[in-house]
């Protein structure tokens, strides 16, 4: 899969700063600065299951249903989801690191694929001298209340935070 996001980074001109594929979802983070999020997503979604379909077998639909957008326009909620994201596979017990789990952009394996500079997310103060991330700051879990807040934020077209709506 991350082949394919490595091609739709190209064809796209998006950046990937964060994807996780779980064993019946995935999350990705992306900006899209030239093109519809609708479109890039429409590809993708059909460029896979068309993929699966081969390789399963499987002539049913392979996601359930369309995928779930959340416009971000700032940045501290942009570290939240990006921290959030990569949190999944731990929330789900199947890591106790999140850069050893094996379907992730955070994995070395993985993270070659893709191509992201991360001063553009990432502040300096977060990533580690050799230029790469600060784990520590990716496995320090949330609190209940500020996981509850992303989850809620998340789930909405553009993110925003209870107190904000009013």
């Amino acid at each position: 899969m991350t082949g394919r996001l490595g091609r739709l980074q190209k064809e796209f001109e998006l950046k990937i700063p964060a994807f996780v594929l779980m064993s019946n979802h995935f999350h990705l983070l992306m900006l899209t600065p030239k093109e519809d999020i609708d479109r890039i997503m429409y590809f993708f979604m059909k460029d896979t299951t068309k993929a699966m379909q081969r390789h399963t077998g499987r002539i049913n639909k392979i996601y359930g249903g369309r995928y779930k957008g959340c416009l971000i326009d700032n940045h501290r909620y942009l570290l939240s989801a990006y921290k959030y994201i990569y949190q999944n596979p731990l929330r789900s017990n199947l890591c106790k690191q999140a850069e050893n789990y094996k379907f992730s952009s955070l994995n070395p394996q993985t993270k070659e694929q893709l191509t992201f500079d991360i001063d553009e997310i990432v502040p300096l103060s977060i990533q580690s001298k050799n230029g790469g991330l600060e784990y520590r700051w990716i496995n320090e879990s949330f609190t209940p209340l500020e996981s509850k807040g992303i989850k809620i934020g998340l789930s909405r077209t553009k993110f925003c935070l209870k107190k904000e709506e009013v």
